[in-house]
């Protein structure tokens, strides 16, 4: 009952969140910052005593594929508002925020019951999934980033006055902040991997051998995105659709084969 109540505020709060950004998505002063933040810090801190309850039961640590998702949503959703804090990023927040509502309000049909009991890790293999999830999460917020270059360079393309006088940020701003996210990111996607192959030695097995590849190419995309952006310049539509497919993969690679595991085929 109490994990229902908590995912429905959440939902409630993100939702509200998502509303007020979107109706002063175009206004000249944008939304306001004071109702954003209280709206989305409830949301964020529900979220997060949501998590809490979700993961730490009495049977035990539940690690399912729905709360490494949404553990890994609540960590997008707070350094994408952090972000939003000091650098213009008013187009990313309704898009979190809606997904993160879309999300919660899925994990109630969504079966979730990995029960783990007394996790014991080495400290290499934490090192290791430490950086997998930053790395992703932080190449998800670029893939959001290159979404919001190509809105605004698509409308100011069209001559549309209005983009050009609201409230979202400037296009160079924007691709700016792109690569330099894409360029960390693949940083740690790269450092996670090889920690991997070092000290994690089911990296090569059988079971977990189609992770490892989509992972690899992901990493080949993204650094041939940053290569090309230092080497030839690359900018626009097909370095965007790089960074979108690169972010595919990296999403099929750590929650495709989870995913249709627990909650297609319920088997845990």
């Amino acid at each position: 009952m109490l994990i229902t109540v908590l995912t429905i505020l959440s939902c409630v709060f993100y939702g509200a969140a998502t509303a007020h950004v979107l109706s002063r998505l175009f206004h000249a002063q944008g939304p306001s910052q004071k109702v954003t933040v209280i709206l989305s810090t409830l949301a964020i801190l529900t979220h997060m005593v949501l998590l809490v309850n979700s993961v730490f039961t009495s049977a035990g640590q539940d690690v399912s594929f729905v709360n490494v998702s949404l553990l890994t949503c609540w960590v997008i959703v707070l350094s994408v508002t952090a972000v939003s804090l000091k650098f213009p990023a008013t187009l990313l927040l309704p898009v979190v925020y809606g997904f993160a509502a879309i999300l919660l309000f899925a994990s109630l049909f969504m079966p979730h019951h990995m029960i783990v009991q007394n996790i014991q890790l080495e400290v290499e293999l934490v090192a290791h999934i430490s950086l997998s999830l930053l790395a992703y999460c932080v190449l998800i917020i670029a893939t959001l980033y290159a979404v919001q270059f190509y809105f605004i360079d698509k409308r100011l393309k069209r001559k549309d006055l209005a983009i050009v006088y609201s409230h979202l940020p400037p296009l160079m701003v924007v691709e700016r902040q792109l690569y330099q996210l894409v360029t960390v990111g693949t940083a740690l996607l790269t450092i996670a991997i090889a920690s991997g192959f070092i000290f994690v030695d089911s990296m090569v097995s059988k079971e977990f051998a189609h992770k490892t590849v989509l992972s690899v190419i992901a990493w080949a995309v993204f650094l041939a995105v940053v290569i090309g952006r230092k080497t030839r310049g690359w900018r626009g539509k097909s370095s965007v659709i790089t960074i979108m497919v690169g972010a595919a993969l990296l999403t099929l690679a750590y929650f495709g084969s989870r995913f249709v595991q627990e909650v297609i085929l319920h088997r845990f």
